[in-house]
């Protein structure tokens, strides 16, 4: 099974400090090429190149880190993108890795950048200590120099609601060549917050004889999900930052001001939940890390341990034993009947929207694949979720299902895990 930008075209560079992969290939269904720069240091961004008066034009998804700013030109060049033709680009959020490149990048175009309105303060305002902190020299004043469009929902653009919550829309639908286009949203404001002018970006390719394949359609989530990125790294540059952080929080601490720590799951929890639900297949592209497939089978059906501590009510936190309680067991049970429920009918959705079962199981086997890495929760939520992909498919293949094809596909789709 073939998806846009899969490794149809894969360099990967391996320098001695600073490695990064790129990828391309066609999206929607004409010559719209998305390039995707991936970095273990700094923030990835993206590029959509199509053809506008027969002239190569790109839209680029954040701008990658300052570090960059001397490789930028000839990484760019080898992967025959013109920053001269840049129609415009779209920052996700207001954190250096991310929006440092935006003036080097439209120097010559005069492109315009989108971002959030509440992005202005970021340039334009005093930058606070702790911003300072993270801003690793970066000047955010560099970027007045840019022509900046400043979005915010306005009377005539509805929101999008997905799983029952509202993302305002920041603009009108922006063609991508003649076979796609982008949706901006804003991420719903919550208590706690990445950053408070984080967008996400909705590519829709345009149906292909009347089938809309969800595994086309891209997500851009900037920082929504904190993948393996610099923060992960061992380098010098971040050691001197984490030193950095820790003497903040020491002064804090010494002056009676203890600054807040905050985790990174709990920044904008709902909205992360409502993508998380609202899908029933599309492809992440997250500001740190490979994409991966986004999909509600993970949230709904593949429940791990945690997973079941909070729809039983409890806190992420609680100890896992409380799952062995006696009088939990049969709650537990009409849980876990429910997500195999819930499995059996998305794939009967997959089966209605076109795939077939050569298809699905790529599908499945991509999706196991993608729940591994992350910090140490994580990465054992995801080897339970591996589990119950296994267990799931494993009492698909031995009921015996009515239901067309699908013993078949779980008992293949079962035989190429063991592979795995």
């Amino acid at each position: 099974m073939s998806y846009p930008n899969d490794i149809s075209n894969q360099t990967i560079t391996n320098q001695k400090e600073d490695p990064y992969k790129v990828t391309s290939g066609p999206v929607g269904d004409g010559d719209t090429e998305l390039t995707s720069f991936f970095f273990h240091h700094g923030a990835n961004f993206y590029v959509f190149s199509y053809k506008k008066a027969g002239i190569k034009r790109h839209t680029f998804i954040d701008t990658g880190d300052p570090r960059y700013q001397n490789q930028m030109p000839s990484i760019l060049t080898k992967h025959k993108i013109n920053p001269e033709h840049i129609d415009r680009i779209i920052i996700t959020h207001r954190h250096y890795d991310h929006c440092g490149l935006a003036e080097l990048l439209t120097g010559k175009s005069r492109a315009q950048v989108l971002v959030h309105t509440n992005f202005r303060d970021f340039i334009e305002g005093p930058v606070s200590e702790a911003d300072r902190i993270w801003l690793g020299g970066f000047e955010p004043s560099r970027l007045r120099k840019c022509r900046m469009e400043y979005l915010f929902p306005s009377e005539g653009n509805d929101p999008v609601r997905i799983d029952g919550l509202d993302f305002p829309r920041l603009t009108e639908i922006i063609p991508i060549g003649d076979t796609g286009s982008l949706e901006i949203l804003a991420c719903p404001v919550s208590t706690n917050m990445h950053s408070p002018d984080q967008i996400i970006v909705h590519y829709r390719p345009k149906n292909f004889q009347g089938q809309d394949r969800p595994a086309n359609h891209l997500l851009f989530s900037g920082d929504l999900w904190l993948m393996h990125g610099p923060l992960f790294s061992k380098g010098f540059r971040e050691f001197s930052l984490r030193l950095r952080m820790a003497s903040m929080q020491a002064k804090g601490m010494l002056s009676g001001r203890r600054p807040p720590r905050r985790d990174p799951r709990l920044q904008d929890i709902q909205a992360k939940e409502a993508l998380k639900h609202g899908y029933c297949l599309i492809r992440v592209m997250p500001g740190h890390g490979e994409d991966f497939i986004g999909t509600r089978m993970i949230p709904l059906c593949f429940l791990c341990d945690r997973d079941l501590l909070v729809e039983l009510g409890y806190a992420m936190e609680e100890k896992k034993a409380v799952l062995k309680s006696d009088n939990l067991l049969q709650k537990i049970k009409n849980i876990r009947e429910k997500a195999y429920a819930g499995f059996l009918k998305e794939l009967l959705l997959w089966q209605e929207v076109g795939y077939g079962p050569m298809e699905m199981s790529d599908l499945l086997i991509r999706i196991y694949q993608e729940q591994k890495g992350g910090g140490p929760l994580v990465q054992e939520d995801r080897r339970e979720r591996r589990q119950r992909i296994r267990e799931t498919l494993a009492r698909l293949r031995d009921e015996g299902t009515s239901v067309d094809g699908f013993r078949n596909l779980a008992e293949s789709t079962l035989l190429k895990l063991e592979n795995i």
